[in-house]
């Protein structure tokens, strides 16, 4: 008998990465696309680093809804394909967000950081599932809204 796995769902999403940036995936619409869509890589900020985006650029959760906060959410998440700690060679590997942007992974030594511009940001936490993505918490909000 074959099994099949469905999404998970929203109160388990937002366990795995936080409330506030389930609540940026859910405003930017892109919540169900990430969770049981096609293959992803989602570097997602921690609820702190949301938070501390917001307070620093008075941006608001309905800015998310936008073209420019959709935008902002997808330079977060490499399409296509899952990619996990061990994934990553030493030095840099440069990929392409959803956005068409390009994010840099840097692995120094084992430890990981990401780069989306003149913002560079640590992997605090990695290898997390969330339905087709593979998820890594990361400590700064890569993209501006």
């Amino acid at each position: 008998m074959a099994t099949t796995t469905s999404p998970p769902s929203s109160r388990a999403a937002a366990e795995v990465v936080g409330s506030w940036a389930y609540g940026a995936a859910v405003a930017a619409g892109l919540d169900q696309e990430l969770l049981g869509g096609p293959p992803s890589t989602v570097f997602v900020p921690s609820d702190e680093a949301v938070k501390a985006y917001i307070a620093s650029s008075g941006a608001a959760t309905a800015d998310l809804a936008t073209d420019r906060g959709k935008a902002a959410v997808a330079a977060h998440v490499v399409p296509n394909v899952r990619l996990t700690w061990a994934d990553f060679p030493q030095g840099d590997m440069v990929l392409t967000s959803r956005a068409g942007t390009p994010l840099t992974v840097t692995n120094t030594g084992g430890l990981l950081s990401v780069r989306v511009g003149d913002v560079r940001a640590n992997v605090v936490k990695s290898d997390l599932c969330g339905g087709n993505s593979v998820i890594h918490i990361v400590d700064r909000v890569l993209a501006d809204i």
